[in-house]
């Protein structure tokens, strides 16, 4: 991914997810990825029942009002 030459949307986030990966061993890649994207886009919250982004510094998550789901 580092080749100079290759041309990705979003390459730095993609770099960020893999080194965010590498770092925090419990979340998936594409938990990873997902923190990346949100940190490129300034997005600090998430609508999720997954726990492992409550470890995740920059990241604060929002549990699913299962009344609103309903709706």
């Amino acid at each position: 991914m580092a080749l100079r030459g290759l041309k990705l949307p979003h390459k730095r986030s993609l770099l960020h997810a893999l080194d965010l990966y590498a770092s925090y061993p419990f979340l998936d890649f594409e938990d990873a990825l997902t923190v990346a994207h949100m940190e490129r886009l300034g997005i600090t919250e998430i609508l999720s029942y997954d726990t492992d982004f409550d470890r995740i510094p920059t990241v604060r998550r929002l549990e699913p009002d299962p009344e609103q789901e309903m709706e």
